[in-house]
């Protein structure tokens, strides 16, 4: 309710505004007014038909406005009237449908200006409200049958009565305007004005100004046709097949096309009259006139257009038919048409076949065959005219290429050839230049990559110029006349010197800038030269050329040139290293380019696929703490086994190193000593095993504890190895014994053996008979008697052998 009342309070201001101003100063309150309108949009399309009290406010002030405006509209003066046309047209586009179904007297009263003498501006205004009426009612068929319908047949006819008459051009242009955006819609209302609009377009769509026949009698005497005008002509004569009855619309479009082609072979075939053409007619026809008389014609034209005479006009009016040919195929259509792409190729080459030739007289090009019964001005003349004839020609080129898309891929070579072949001979002209560089951009964005190595090689005249034209041009400085002195050394008279007295005034050359004549010139080069570096193969590129245009895309800061240059690196010279690129200097150029940016760091999200990624993750993060588990246990595993190394290596060294020492210390000893020395034996062997099972039972504990197998298999041991004395006299010894009591064990061990080592100085005696002697390998073969095989024993790789054990 809040915005309602809101509005409620703008629409009652606005109408005491427009009814306290005077109506000589409204026009100055308009634009305001129209501006404040717009934020009582919801009022003005909320519909009436409540009954509460704040409805029936909103109703009494709406009305209150709308009749203000219907007063304004039959005001007296020229102000209050044009005031009311430009508030109706912001009501209207405001209100929405419950200001449409109540417009219809707001209607006929523009209507009724157009057929009474207001000012042109008044008139504009009121074709373009009406026009934009006509537009919004197209959505409701019912609005369609109450207003549009009993309107639009005189609208069509006061329009048609002010294009006849002496109108302005921008009077003219709107009216075109208006029947471009109606007659599609309303094709069966115009069908009955064809008779009317055709002789009007007839003399609009192809003026013909430079005719020798005096003044054209074009739109009520108009001399001049301004280039709107004949647009506006032009894309409404296309549209005018659509008229026909039903199902009859694409066979109407195909005939008045081929209509206009045929139109323009008729007026090439006078200008081009000058030269024999390569381009020979499908049907010949005889022309009645002789070659003595001017470039004319006279007798009627299947289009119906105005006779013209002169090679001026001729060129005026191909020009013109074929822009009306651009606009058959550029513009839209409601049903699906049909047409031979074939005879309008034909019409292109024709245009192009003929070209302006060359001052040198060595090119090919220059092989035209004069016509010599015409004389030699109208041959000069017919020179001056190609360029803007193939600009012509070029641009129906474009339109076919971006219309038919893939369906003329085939003819892009072909239609290549034929660009080069026009812009190597009319280089110097700067529209025809323009005009290459659009078309042959259009043609390597479609099939730039698939193109031969021979149509690119013939595209280097045309990269050189295009470098020249985007390249800032540089000062020229005017050049120095010759004092008398220099002309008498370069062996000049001082009669062939001409003197310039400025010279002497002004003798520091001024830097003299020239101009390029044509903005539209830079422009095609400037969009010319990325399609240049992605759209060629690199291996096609020499390398003067490749430097030629990088370095013209680095001096003019060409960011899209750049880009594509880096993207589409030349091939490298060297096996295994990349070729040189401008990405350090693009990057210096554009250092805030977000693309830029993009290009030099290139960043690769993580991409997620619902449930699958998580799962995934989760088994990631899994495998990440196994290996970090792994690493612990390895770290432990080798912490242990350095343990277990160095322990049960030092000591069995330090063990067995003591026994050596007693079995040469034993003998010259008493029975009782040995037998002590015999339990000492004993201990060691019960020490040296327990160990051994006390390391085992660890490497169990520590499998079973982290469920891991070790690392280390137990080798099982050989059985060609003899048996340690350790072993032989070893006893059944208690398993469980602790690792600090088998420390203890062996340091009082230790301590006993020592001082024996030190204060035992005796010899063998008879008593030693007692001790156990080893056998030695020599009695065992002669007590056993047995054969040298039973010592041949296989070496394992990482074992002891017995040599070795000893």
């Amino acid at each position: 309710m809040a915005p309602i009342t809101s509005e409620l309070a703008t629409l009652r201001a606005l109408t005491f505004r427009i009814s306290s101003t005077p109506t000589a100063q409204l026009p100055h309150h308009v634009s305001a007014i129209t501006a404040s309108l717009a934020n009582c949009r919801t009022l003005l399309s909320s519909p009436q038909t409540s009954i509460s009290k704040s409805s029936s406010e909103s109703s009494v002030a709406i009305h209150k406005y709308r009749t203000l405006l219907s007063t304004l509209l039959q005001d007296r003066t020229i102000q209050g009237r044009w005031s009311a046309i430009v508030l109706i047209k912001a009501t209207v586009e405001a209100g929405g449908w419950e200001t449409l179904q109540k417009c219809l007297p707001w209607v006929r009263g523009l209507l009724g200006i157009l057929n009474k003498p207001e000012p042109p501006s008044s008139k504009k205004l009121c074709i373009i409200v009406l026009t934009r009426i006509f537009i919004l009612t197209r959505e409701y068929p019912t609005l369609v049958r109450e207003i549009t319908t009993p309107s639009l047949p005189a609208f069509i006819q006061a329009g048609l009565q002010l294009a006849s008459s002496r109108t302005p051009s921008s009077v003219l242009q709107v009216i075109l305007e208006s029947f471009n955006e109606l007659l599609p819609r309303h094709p069966t209302i115009f069908r009955s004005y064809l008779k009317q609009i055709h002789p009007l377009l007839a003399r609009l769509i192809t003026p013909t100004p430079s005719s020798k026949l005096g003044q054209e009698p074009s739109a009520g005497g108009r001399l001049e046709v301004p280039s709107s005008v004949v647009d506006a002509a032009q894309r409404l004569y296309v549209q005018i097949p659509f008229c026909a009855s039903k199902g009859a619309t694409s066979e109407e479009w195909e005939k008045s096309m081929k209509t206009t082609i045929a139109s323009t072979h008729r007026v090439a075939d006078r200008i081009f009259r000058a030269v024999f053409e390569d381009w020979q007619p499908a049907a010949t026809e005889t022309n009645g006139h002789t070659f003595g008389d001017e470039v004319q014609d006279l007798d009627a034209d299947s289009l119906a257009l105005p006779v013209w005479s002169g090679i001026f006009a001729g060129s005026e009016r191909l020009v013109h038919l074929l822009r009306l040919l651009q606009h058959y195929l550029a513009g839209s259509t409601a049903n699906p048409i049909g047409f031979n792409i074939g005879n309008i190729m034909d019409l292109i080459t024709r245009m192009l076949s003929l070209t302006v030739p060359g001052a040198s007289g060595k090119s090919f090009q220059n092989t035209v065959k004069v016509n010599n019964q015409v004389s030699k001005e109208e041959r000069e003349n017919l020179w001056l005219l190609l360029p803007g004839i193939h600009v012509a020609a070029i641009e129906v080129l474009l339109v076919l290429a971006q219309r038919t898309c893939s369906s003329t891929l085939p003819l892009d070579t072909l239609i290549l050839d034929q660009l080069v072949w026009v812009f190597s001979a009319e280089k110097e002209n700067v529209g025809t230049r323009a005009a290459c560089y659009h078309a042959i951009a259009s043609l390597l964005q479609r099939s730039g990559v698939a193109l031969p190595k021979s149509s690119i090689d013939s595209l280097v005249p045309l990269m050189r110029a295009c470098c020249e034209d985007i390249l800032p041009l540089e000062s020229t400085t005017a050049p120095k006349a010759e004092t008398p002195g220099q002309a008498k050394a370069n062996g000049k008279t001082p009669s062939q010197v001409t003197a310039n007295a400025d010279s002497f005034l002004n003798a520091t050359g001024k830097s003299i800038k020239a101009s390029t004549g044509l903005e539209g010139l830079h422009e095609a080069a400037h969009n010319l030269l990325p399609a240049l570096f992605g759209n060629i193969r690199a291996l096609y590129f020499s390398d003067a050329m490749r430097s030629r245009l990088d370095r013209t895309a680095i001096l003019t800061q060409h960011k899209d040139a750049m880009v594509a240059s880096v993207l589409n690196p030349p091939p490298s010279k060297k096996f295994g290293k990349p070729a040189a690129s401008i990405l350090p200097l693009m990057a210096r150029s554009f250092p805030a380019s977000p693309d830029i940016e993009g290009m030099l760091r290139p960043r690769m999200p993580v991409i997620r696929l619902g449930q699958q990624d998580v799962d995934a993750d989760g088994d990631g993060e899994d495998e990440e703490e196994d290996d970090e588990m792994s690493a612990e246990e390895d770290g432990q595993d080798e912490t242990m086994e350095h343990e277990e190394d160095s322990f049960a290596g030092d000591k069995l060294d330090t063990i067995l190193e003591i026994t050596g020492r007693m079995d040469t210390k034993t003998e010259g000893l008493d029975e009782n000593e040995v037998n002590v020395i015999d339990t000492e034996f004993t201990a060691i062997a019960t020490i040296t095993k327990g160990l051994g099972e006390a390391v085992e039972m660890r490497d169990f504990d520590h499998q079973r504890e982290f469920g891991k197998r070790p690392h280390v298999d137990p080798e099982p041991p050989s059985p060609s190895k003899r048996v340690r004395f350790a072993e032989e006299v070893e006893s059944t010894p208690s398993a469980t014994q602790s690792s600090s009591m088998q420390e203890q064990s062996l340091s009082d061990l230790a301590q006993r053996a020592a001082p024996v080592t030190q204060t035992s100085d005796f010899m063998s005696t008879a008593t030693a008979s007692a001790i156990p002697q080893l056998p030695q390998p020599g009695d065992e073969r002669a007590a056993g008697g047995d054969s040298d095989e039973d010592d041949v024993v296989s070496l394992v790789l990482g074992q002891d052998t017995d040599e070795e054990s000893d």
